[in-house]
C-alpha cells in the first residue's frame, strides 16, 4: 500500500507540473488554440521580428542605392581666428604716409622721395588685410550643388539591383512567415501528441495498478498464488519508468512550444485544439487534393526569392562594371565670405563668391582592382543561380517526400484506428478470461501492452498525418492543413 501511494502522488505531481489537461485547472490558467499560437508567435515571437528587421534593412539599403541618382545641396559655415601667421613679420616695417601739407615744396618733395621704395609695400599690406593671408578673423558661408550626369550605368544599375533584392526579401519575409507558422503547428502537435502519450501511459499505470488490487484480493481470499500477486507487482512496477518518460517528453514539448509562442514557463497553459483525440476526428482521414503540388511549390515565395536574388547579382556585375568609365558631374557653389576687424562681421562686410563647373574623373589604371571586384560581382551572380537551382531541386524534393508521408500516415492512419478498437477488445476479454480462471496474468499483461502500444502508434500516426498536411501547405500555399484541422 505505501508503494501504491507513492505512485499516486508521482502521478498527481506530474499532472501539476504540466497543466496540459483541461480538468482542474487553475483560474489563471492560458487556454491556447492552435490559431492563438500562431498570432502569438506573429506577434510577439523573436524569429517575425528578425524577418522584418532584414527588410527593413532592404529597404533602407534601396533608399541609399537611389539616393545616388539624386542631386545633393550642402551647406557649410565656418569660423577661423588666427593666431599666428607666416605672413606676419615676412618684410620691412612700413609706416603709412603722413605728408606735411604746410611744409615747403622742398620738404614734400623730399618726404614723397623717401616714401616711395615702400610704397609698394604698403599698398600690398592694406590689400591682403581683407583676405585669409592678413585678417585674423575670417567667416565663410558655402553653399554647395552635385548633381551626378554619368556613372557608366552604375546609377541605374545600383537602383534595379537594390529593387530586387528589396523585393527578395519581401518575399523572404513571406517565406519566413510561413516558416513560422509550420514551426508553431509542429511544436503544438508535437505537445499534443506528448500529453496524449503520457495520458496513454496513465491509463495503463492505472490498468496496472487496478489489476493489482484484484489479484491482491483474490489472494487474500484464496482464490490467487502469492507468485500471482508477484507478477501484478511486477508489471504495475514495470509501468512507472514508461509514465516518467512520458512526462519528461510532455515537459519537453511544453517548453519547444512556449519558446515560439513567447509563453513565460510559470504560466500554466492548455490546448484546447485536440487534433490528435480519438474523438475529434474521424478515424479515416480525408484525402485532400494534391495535384500540381510541384509547380505550386516552384512558385513559393522562397523560389521568387532566390530568383530576386539572382537579378540582383546580375545588376551588380554592371555596377561594377562601370567602373571602366569616365564619370560626369556638374557642381555649383555659392559662398559668402567676411574677414572683419572684430569677431563679427557687419552687414556691409561681407563678399560673395560664385562659382560652377564639371567634373570628369576617370579611373586609368587602379592596380586591376576594379577587375577584381567585377570578377567577385560575376561569381556571386553564379553562386546565385545553382542556389536558385538547389532550391527548386529541394523543393521537388520536399514536395515529393512531404505527399509520401502524407499518403503513408494517411493509410497507417486507417489501419491503426481498427488496431485500437480491436485491442481494447482483446484487452477487455484478457480481464474477463482472468476472472473467469480460463487464462494468467502474463496474458492480461500483453492484451494491456498491446492496446497500449496500438493507442500510441494511433496518436502517432495522427500526428504524422497533420504534420505532413502543414509541410506540404507550407511549401506550396495551398491551405490543406488548415481545412483538414477546421
Amino acid at each position: 500500500m505505501k508503494r501504491c501511494g507513492v505512485i499516486l502522488a508521482l502521478v498527481v505531481c506530474s499532472a501539476v507540473s504540466f497543466p496540459q489537461r483541461a480538468r482542474g485547472a487553475p483560474a489563471d490558467t492560458l487556454r491556447l488554440s492552435l490559431d492563438e499560437s500562431v498570432a502569438r508567435a506573429m506577434k510577439v515571437g523573436e524569429e517575425a521580428r528578425l524577418a522584418e528587421a532584414d527588410l527593413a534593412t532592404a529597404k533602407a539599403r534601396y533608399l541609399e542605392a537611389r539616393s545616388t541618382a539624386l542631386p545633393r545641396l550642402t551647406f557649410t559655415t565656418t569660423y577661423t581666428r588666427r593666431i599666428e601667421s607666416v605672413f606676419r613679420d615676412t618684410g620691412p616695417a612700413t609706416e603709412p604716409f603722413e605728408p606735411d601739407t604746410l611744409a615747403p615744396l622742398e620738404e614734400r618733395v623730399r618726404d614723397l622721395e623717401d616714401a616711395l621704395p615702400t610704397a609698394a609695400l604698403a599698398g600690398l599690406g592694406r590689400l591682403f588685410s581683407a583676405t585669409p593671408f592678413g585678417s585674423e578673423n575670417s567667416w565663410v558661408a558655402n553653399l554647395g550643388f552635385t548633381q551626378k550626369v554619368f556613372q557608366g550605368g552604375s546609377i541605374w544599375n545600383s537602383m534595379l539591383g537594390a529593387r530586387h533584392a528589396m523585393r527578395s526579401a519581401e518575399t523572404r519575409l513571406t517565406d519566413s512567415r510561413a516558416e513560422i507558422v509550420l514551426g508553431v503547428r509542429r511544436a503544438y502537435l508535437a505537445a499534443l501528441l506528448a500529453d496524449r502519450g503520457a495520458r496513454i501511459s496513465e491509463l495503463a499505470l492505472e490498468q496496472a495498478e487496478s489489476q493489482l488490487t484484484r489479484v491482491r484480493l483474490r489472494q487474500e481470499t484464496g482464490n490467487a498464488s502469492e507468485f500471482e500477486l508477484l507478477q501484478a507487482e511486477v508489471q504495475r512496477d514495470n509501468q512507472i519508468p514508461v509514465v516518467r518518460q512520458a512526462y519528461l517528453l510532455r515537459d519537453v514539448a511544453d517548453l519547444d512550444l512556449r519558446r515560439l509562442a513567447n509563453i513565460d514557463a510559470g504560466v500554466p497553459l492548455v490546448l484546447t485544439t485536440p487534433l490528435l483525440d480519438e474523438a475529434a476526428l474521424p478515424g479515416e482521414p480525408v484525402d485532400p487534393d494534391t495535384a500540381g503540388l510541384v509547380s505550386l511549390a516552384l512558385q513559393s515565395p522562397a523560389i521568387r526569392s532566390a530568383e530576386e536574388q539572382v537579378e540582383a547579382r546580375s545588376h551588380a556585375v554592371a555596377v561594377y562594371g562601370a567602373e571602366r568609365w569616365p564619370k560626369f558631374s556638374v557642381f555649383a557653389n555659392a559662398s559668402q565670405q567676411a574677414y572683419p576687424d572684430d569677431m563679427f562681421p557687419k552687414r556691409g562686410e561681407w563678399l560673395r563668391d560664385v562659382n560652377a563647373g564639371l567634373l570628369v574623373e576617370w579611373n586609368l589604371f587602379d592596380g586591376f582592382l576594379t577587375k577584381g571586384v567585377i570578377d567577385e560581382a560575376r561569381a556571386q551572380r553564379n553562386i546565385a543561380r545553382h542556389t536558385l537551382q538547389q532550391a527548386r531541386e529541394a523543393v521537388r524534393l520536399q514536395v515529393m517526400q512531404s505527399y509520401w508521408d502524407l499518403a503513408r500516415s494517411a493509410a497507417d492512419l486507417r489501419a491503426r484506428a481498427r488496431t485500437v478498437e480491436l485491442a481494447r477488445r482483446a484487452f477487455d476479454l484478457a480481464n474477463i478470461r482472468y476472472e473467469e480462471g480460463a487464462s494468467d496474468l502474463i496474458e492480461v499483461a500483453d492484451s494491456r501492452i498491446a492496446f497500449q502500444i496500438a493507442q500510441t502508434n494511433e496518436a502517432q500516426a495522427r500526428h504524422d498525418y497533420f504534420v505532413a498536411l502543414a509541410r506540404l501547405e507550407r511549401l506550396t500555399g495551398r491551405p490543406l492543413f488548415t481545412e483538414a484541422a477546421r
